[in-house]
């Protein structure tokens, strides 16, 4: 009699719970797919400055325009060789020009693009404590005036 009591006692339920495991699931799905952040990523072409090599090798066949764009603490200039520099007031707003500055940041680089056929780059020479979202209102703008090869550069300590 030992031993059949033996036997019956290593019989082990073998069956699975697999419902509160669903359950957790079932719960858990949710929760992910509204935690999930769906956003979409644009990409900005650039273009690094031209190093002072191909500027001096350039400069000997004709001088190019080197169109630049200064952002400074309360103001826009925008200058290159052979053109006068135009000094723009900044907007209130430090992230981005508001809408009469860029306004008239499209007509001065219209009209710098006119006077020079062919010219579709610009550098946007910003300070350290540019906002990105200037500079990308910037690089906008610039499209929009048909100066399509934008590239960024650091001011440095003596352009501020």
């Amino acid at each position: 009699m030992r031993r059949r009591r033996a036997r019956r006692a290593l019989t082990v339920n073998t069956d699975l719970k697999l419902m509160p495991l669903m359950n957790i699931i079932i719960a858990l799905i949710p929760m992910l797919l509204l935690s999930a952040v769906f956003i979409e990523i644009k990409v900005v072409e650039t273009s690094l400055p031209r190093d002072a090599g191909g500027a001096v090798a350039a400069a000997r066949t004709e001088t190019p325009l080197d169109l630049a764009l200064h952002v400074r603490a309360n103001l826009y200039v925008i200058e290159g060789h052979g053109i006068a520099p135009v000094v723009i007031v900044r907007g209130t707003s430090a992230s981005a020009p508001d809408s009469a500055t860029a306004m008239q940041l499209v007509r001065v680089l219209e009209s710098v693009v006119a006077s020079h056929p062919g010219t579709r780059d610009v550098r946007i020479v910003a300070e350290a404590r540019t906002r990105y979202q200037e500079v990308i209102s910037l690089m906008d703008t610039a499209r929009a005036a048909g100066l399509v090869n934008a590239s960024l550069e650091g001011a440095s300590a003596e352009d501020v």
